[in-house]
């Protein structure tokens, strides 16, 4: 008489390792590099309005990248291992990569936003400062390929492992803060519209990358598809999404041809703000739901303390009184100049 032998596998859900902080970080770095990119093309290719928009590029990079680093500490389980990065370096790794980008690319937007200002203020150039602007864009550039490719080679989530990852990071990222800027510069309504329509361009790029990474015949394709079908909280992030998109590109389609006001202006910049946050969140979180090795599900509820909603609060409202800051200090600087 033959035995049949069952063996029975027990899987526990296991808790996720990325926290909201790590969402906050992904989002704020993606503006601070691209508007530091967008402050550099502004400085090399002199237009009218050149100074105007490389003044808030910069004034918008160097608040979020002050932010970022700060979000992505928080998120370190074991902060004090921030050093092993620079002893005992792993150059095949993209984690020690971007020890050396952040720190570098704070540091080179910090000294090109107060040669900027310095400038504007007094007429005199810091030395290098051409030299600055370079390094900061190169660091940028560095930061953008280091968040996108740390999660797009984790094999062991299919869900991450795409080209199309860094793709949409980068895509959205430019997205908001193109809104962002056609939004406060409103006023001026030739260089408004041109970022408005710069902003259309971009949401329809970032919808043909999301297209075809899901459309797409590979591992992270299909397990996009799947997550799709069996999941209803991925059906609710791709929704929301969707309306967010739709909802960006009517604002930025309204602003191309027709001075926009504040109420509007809010809403485009709040809309792709939102559609730019929910991506990050979608794939960093919700990527994280979706078990490695087992059937089980690993399901997650944001928290309201530390470690979820007030994270999220806490990194927005630290960006908000970084510009306050910023921006006041300038003012007092600008008022001593001209009373100097």
């Amino acid at each position: 008489m033959s035995r049949i032998m069952i063996d029975e596998v027990l899987a526990q859900p296991q808790a996720i390792t990325w926290l909201p902080w790590a969402v906050q970080y992904f989002f704020f770095i993606g503006i601070a590099a691209c508007a530091a990119l967008l402050a550099a093309g502004a400085r090399w290719i002199a237009r009218d309005h050149s100074p105007q928009l490389q003044r808030l590029c910069l004034f918008i990079a160097l608040t979020c990248a002050i932010t970022a680093p700060l979000a992505l500490t928080a998120d370190l389980h074991q902060t004090a291992r921030f050093w092993h990065f620079y002893a005992w370096p792993t150059p095949w790794s993209w984690m020690p990569w971007g020890a050396l980008f952040l720190p570098l690319f704070t540091l080179l937007l910090g000294i090109e936003f107060v040669g900027f200002h310095l400038n504007a203020l007094t007429g005199r150039r810091l030395p290098l400062s051409g030299a600055v602007a370079a390094g900061a864009s190169l660091t940028a550039i560095g930061l953008l390929l280091y968040t996108g490719r740390e999660v797009s080679v984790v094999l062991a989530r299919p869900l991450w492992f795409s080209y199309g990852f860094p793709l949409a990071m980068f895509v959205s990222a430019l997205q908001a803060l193109l809104a962002i800027l056609a939004a406060l510069l409103r006023q001026h309504t030739a260089l408004a519209r041109t970022l408005a329509r710069s902003h259309l361009f971009t949401l329809a790029l970032l919808a043909a990358v999301m297209t075809a990474w899901m459309a797409g015949d590979t591992l992270s394709g299909q397990s996009l598809r799947q997550w799709w079908q069996l999941s209803g909280e991925a059906r609710t992030y791709m929704t929301t999404t969707v309306a967010l998109w739709l909802l960006a590109t009517g604002g930025a389609l309204y602003a191309s041809f027709r001075p926009i006001g504040g109420a509007t202006a809010l809403l485009l910049a709040l809309s792709a703000m939102g559609l730019c946050w929910l991506l990050r969140w979608a794939f960093l979180i919700g990527g994280q739901t979706i078990p490695k090795y087992s059937a089980l599900a690993n399901p997650y509820h944001l928290p309201p303390g530390t470690d979820g909603l007030l994270a999220i609060v806490g990194t927005f409202g630290l960006w908000i009184a970084l510009m306050i800051t910023v921006h006041e200090g300038l003012s007092w600087l600008s008022g001593r100049r001209q009373h100097g």
